[in-house]
């Protein structure tokens, strides 16, 4: 996308007759009507206040859609949509924010999935066999890297890059249309003071930084293993999922649904190797978890056979491995 190059003193004097048009009026959506702007230069930092001294809000992507509201003394104080779809107000330098024109396309793309409870798949590959790098929740807001091409739209969520299907998203969507059922969870690790917020989904990725149990922090998206989530401080990053509390599931089920206890036989989760064992959908480990379930967890054994169990658990019904229950290990050759 090439741009004509201009000076701080072009820009400015456009900046001038423009804004008139916006400064009487009350902040509006983000929609079509409302004057947009894009930040064509390079990543910059976003500011509480018109001060490089005063704390950073987010950073802004090139290329991102904002709302300019005032400029002040060197100085462009705008709204930005953070990763959960919320405007937030903040100051950056004013170099390289141009007027948004049809011509630059769509720029933001929230997730909307038809049910709510069934999440949309971030993929490698623009196509539906790719690997999924998470299940994203209603309302996530990504940074559209490419125009829509045959059904897929290549996102970036944080610092996660990948494709959504464009028949799940809602496209420069106004701020608050799409109905957000982004969790709020709250740090707890039994075995450490908090958890580490890395930034990619490996215990050996770089640490951005650490939050105390405790610590509320809103869940983007899930795999098995981690979730993507946005800190109260405005980071995106990585966590050990069953460090947090209530362990998002990462099967899609209908988590408003508790099922009574049935009858069965009561053992508890017994897992000497390692920390609990995980709730599946299927009685196969490559089947999707339905959350980790930590060691002294009560288990209702309601069926299943020598190596897998059908059990209840917390009012979910699922499976898990029969070694990791107390009292349920499986014989080894006859004894």
């Amino acid at each position: 996308m090439k741009r004509t190059i201009r000076t701080p003193f072009l820009f400015l004097l456009m900046l001038s007759l423009l804004l008139p048009l916006i400064a009487g009026a009350e902040p509006g959506n983000f929609t079509v009507g409302h004057p947009l702007y894009l930040n064509t230069g390079v990543a910059r930092p976003v500011y509480q206040n018109a001060d490089s001294a005063s704390g950073v809000i987010r950073e802004l992507s090139p290329n991102e859609a904002i709302e300019l509201l005032a400029l002040s003394e060197g100085w462009a104080e705008i709204l930005v949509i953070n990763e959960a779809g919320e405007r937030l107000a903040g100051w950056t330098l004013p170099e390289g924010i141009l007027p948004k024109g049809p011509e630059d396309g769509i720029s933001l793309a929230t997730v909307n999935s038809p049910d709510p409870y069934i999440r949309v798949p971030l993929r490698a590959q623009p196509q539906e066999s790719a690997e999924s790098l998470g299940k994203y929740y209603n309302g996530v807001t990504a940074v559209v890297l490419k125009q829509p091409q045959n059904g897929w739209v290549q996102v970036r969520v944080g610092d996660l890059e990948g494709y959504f299907e464009e028949k799940f998203l809602a496209l420069d969507a106004p701020s608050g249309s799409v109905t957000s059922f982004i969790p709020t969870v709250t740090v707890f690790n039994p075995d450490d003071p908090g958890l580490n917020l890395r930034s990619a989904q490996s215990y050996q990725s770089e640490t951005k930084a650490a939050y105390s149990n405790g610590k509320s922090v809103r869940v983007l998206g899930v795999t098995e293993d981690f979730v993507h989530v946005l800190t109260e401080d405005g980071l995106t990053g990585f966590m050990m999922a069953s460090g947090v509390a209530p362990q998002p599931a990462y099967a899609d089920i209908d988590s408003a649904v508790t099922l009574p206890q049935p009858e069965g036989i009561l053992t508890m989760v017994d897992n000497p190797g390692g920390q609990g064992a995980q709730l599946r959908k299927r009685a196969s480990t490559d089947s999707d978890s339905l959350g980790l379930y930590r060691n002294g967890t009560a288990v209702i054994v309601t069926g299943g056979g020598e190596y897998w169990k059908q059990v209840w658990v917390e009012g979910r019904i699922g499976w898990m491995m029969a070694k990791l229950l107390k009292g349920m290990q499986p014989q080894v050759n006859g004894e």
